[in-house]
């Protein structure tokens, strides 16, 4: 497991003096009892980025991001480079982090892809990065030898600035992987096309009060929530990984400290409803869409929304230790980890035309018992929740895989969008007879995209069809594009372009739904 030097500062910079500006108000925290606060004691170590300063009454602003990384970088002996990738909405640099063995970039190494602050106002997953940057290069240098890190320390500036969940316009970048509607996920999108991570991690925190006490007059329990990939058509070996090497040794190490660790979960806001679901389902969070992409994509949320600056240290602290449990986790696997997503890809390509899509899927209902804090006495107190595991998936809807899709000249838009995500799109140069299958609209209804808390956040609203399909021959125009299955990003590709789910290009007005928008092709075409 981990050790670091108690209350050491190792290789402290010196940061410039200067404001925090991060819109955080401490008086709107809730206190908490201190019966349930004198349960998180802090670590016994000493992190020195910026929002961990001894004092500090705000969180790290974004200049202070900047320069805390431009600085460590100049003193990392080019075991880090610093880049901007691009804006925010309101113009702030999304910066990037590079971490590897000073000769070069390692192409035949894993590499390990870190997001932190999606969520704006879930602060110690940013200030987690920065940390473990700086462990990275210090410490925990001999890691880099054997993996590359990639670190997005801030990838929602706007949110982490105004202290806000949702990026600048109101939408939620964690739901727009494959959509790709905001700036700040088209960034992540191009980091990712970039450096083909095989490895994914997401860092967010949790709710402790709110729902918990409206539902259950109690605070939640855990230290830390965990969860991999849990997407319809995702490759069964990387996702097994995953769970049983990946994140098993991220509870173990977070164990070892004495934390508290379970499965991922959440519910709506409403009081009556007391159920409680893993993390969704849908291919449209970064730790789904990165599933889909063959990665070992990876979800790490500590408690702490709603506490303010309570327990930082400790909440920061974990975030370290389960990011540096899977860095080590990459670094075993070795070669061994690039073959095996590479291997995933290949077999998602072999696929083409071959066996069935899953197209709709819900998680499974059961029973499960949680450990929760008691609001008065601070004692533990285990409820038994009527539960929804997203370990096991309820396939609702199916349909045989196409060999591809045709998409028209006039579906620029969605081109562009499966572009970005590195999805290969071949020119149609001629004229060409084909097998093809179209969709026939049976009903359509309005709607708005759903995850296990309701509503997402400013999400706009969706065509929610029902469709059937009917086999005719067509001769394509020369023009538009065909988008093989027989590729690596088959499982991304399906999970856009299939119209009846609601984060597909046609649900969200992204692509026409005609028989000469697009079809589904049934067998392999030539340019």
């Amino acid at each position: 497991m981990f050790k670091f030097p108690s209350k050491a500062l190792i290789w402290c910079l010196a940061l410039p003096s200067m404001a925090a500006n991060a819109q955080f108000d401490p008086a709107k925290v809730a206190p908490v009892p201190a019966a349930v606060s004198q349960r998180y004691s802090d670590p016994d170590v000493r992190y020195t980025s910026p929002g961990m300063a001894p004092g500090r009454k705000d969180f790290t602003s974004h200049e202070e991001v900047l320069t805390y990384s431009r600085q460590l970088a100049a003193q990392s002996d080019k075991w880090m480079r610093m880049e901007s990738i691009g804006k925010s909405q309101q113009g702030r640099d999304i910066p990037l982090l590079l971490l590897s063995s000073p000769s070069s970039f390692q192409p035949d190494k894993p590499t390990v892809l870190i997001l932190g602050q999606q969520h704006g106002n879930e602060p110690a997953g940013g200030e987690a990065a920065l940390a473990l940057a700086q462990r990275l290069v210090t410490t925990q240098r001999s890691l880099l030898e054997q993996v590359n890190v990639v670190i997005m320390p801030r990838a929602n500036p706007d949110g982490a600035e105004n202290f806000v969940r949702a990026t600048a316009n109101g939408l939620d970048v964690n739901r727009d992987h494959l959509l790709l509607q905001t700036p700040e996920a088209k960034a992540i999108a191009a980091t990712a096309l970039r450096f083909s991570p095989q490895v994914v991690m997401d860092l967010h925190e949790f709710t402790v009060g709110g729902r918990w006490l409206d539902k259950f007059s109690a605070y939640a329990k855990y230290d830390a929530l965990l969860q991999a990939a849990t997407v319809g058509n995702m490759d069964s070996k990387v996702g097994d990984l995953a769970l049983k090497e990946f994140v098993g040794n991220a509870r173990l190490a977070l164990e070892s400290l004495g934390q508290s660790v379970f499965w991922y979960h959440t519910s709506s806001a409403d009081a009556t409803d007391t159920v409680v679901s893993m993390g969704g389902v849908q291919p449209d969070t970064g730790r789904n869409v990165y599933g889909l992409r063959n990665a070992v994509s990876i979800l790490i949320e500590t408690r702490g929304v709603g506490l303010g600056r309570a327990h930082f240290a400790r909440r920061v602290h974990s975030h370290v230790v389960a990011s540096l449990a899977v860095i080590q986790s990459a670094a075993g696997q070795g070669t061994r980890l690039v073959t095996a997503v590479r291997g995933a890809g290949d077999a998602a390509a072999a696929q083409a035309c071959v066996g069935d899509l899953v197209i709709r899927a819900q998680a499974s209902p059961g029973r499960e018992t949680l450990q929760f804090v008691d609001a008065a006495s601070g004692a533990d107190r285990a409820i038994e929740v009527e539960w929804r595991s997203a370990l096991k998936l309820r396939v609702d809807r199916v349909r045989p895989r196409p060999c591809g899709y045709w998409l028209a000249a006039t579906q620029n838009e969605a081109a562009n969008k499966l572009r970005a995500l590195g999805v290969q799109l071949q020119p149609v140069l001629r004229e060409q007879r084909v097998s093809a299958e179209r969709y026939k609209v049976l009903a359509e209804k309005g709607g708005q995209r759903q995850d296990a808390r309701g509503a997402i956040a400013s999400s706009a609203a969706i065509r929610d069809v029902t469709v059937e399909l009917e086999r005719f021959d067509k001769v394509l125009p020369a023009g538009g594009w065909f988008v093989s299955m027989n590729q690596a990003l088959a499982n991304v590709i399906a999970a856009a372009l299939e119209p009846d789910s609601q984060n597909s290009y046609v649900a969200n007005h992204v692509l026409d739904l005609s028989e000469t928008s697009i079809l589904r092709v049934m067998q392999p075409i030539s340019p």
